[in-house]
């Protein structure tokens, strides 16, 4: 299936005997010094980082902002990036509709939707295969739906009167099927982020079949 991707310091001379023996002691407790104050260093610029700053809501207005936050990493960059198609549209000019918030300049967070050319039933043979590694689970979202160790997928049937005309390839009932994935790479493998992921898939159902006007 494709989809449109998206200084130094001196050291004043001593004397000889024993005042050049504790200029010597005094010599590599600096030496020792030194490089602790580098760790030190190196600690505080990883304090440094922080929650990225989201809207209330995000990637057409689908998401709480603050239910996506809990997915991302810690970021030098407070302002997070939101990219991505401006309507949530599976059937004008593409088949697809996508949004990526980046962080520090890497995509942490992706959504996406697809009109599918498969009756759903890929879920559960390639898909979940695929994806054995993550630990998938089951969830009630859409007609079918998995959750798993940093994402989640979708498959449900749009049934609408104005569907445009399937291609030549692709059966009626085909075109009807919507896909949608969520996306959080950088995500903790947890099962309170796998709880964020399975509200934000049933919430993602429920508006692209607004957004669609699927009438089931």
């Amino acid at each position: 299936m494709t989809r449109r991707q998206w200084g130094s310091r001196s050291v004043g001379r001593s004397g000889g005997g024993r005042g050049s023996r504790t200029a010597t002691i005094l010599l590599a407790v600096v030496l020792i010094a030194v490089p602790a104050l580098g760790g030190c260093s190196g600690s505080s610029k990883e304090d440094e980082h922080v929650i990225p700053a989201l809207p209330p809501k995000v990637c057409w207005r689908a998401f709480d902002g603050a239910s996506v936050v809990s997915l991302l990493p810690k970021a030098k960059d407070p302002n997070a990036e939101v990219k991505g198609d401006p309507v949530f549209d599976l059937y004008g000019r593409f088949k697809s509709a996508g949004c990526q918030i980046h962080i520090d300049g890497e995509s942490r967070f992706t959504a996406w939707g697809d009109r599918s050319w498969s009756d759903g039933r890929d879920l559960e043979t390639h898909v979940l295969n695929s994806l054995t590694r993550l630990g998938p689970m089951p969830i009630e979202a859409g007609d079918k739906a998995i959750v798993y160790r940093g994402g989640a997928r979708a498959y449900f049937r749009c049934e609408r009167p104005d569907l445009p005309p399937s291609p030549r390839n692709v059966s009626s009932t085909e075109v009807k099927i919507v896909e949608l994935g969520l996306s959080a790479n950088s995500a903790p493998s947890t099962q309170h982020a796998k709880d964020v992921l399975t509200t934000l898939m049933k919430q993602y159902v429920q508006f692209a079949k607004r957004e669609l006007k699927c009438r089931n």
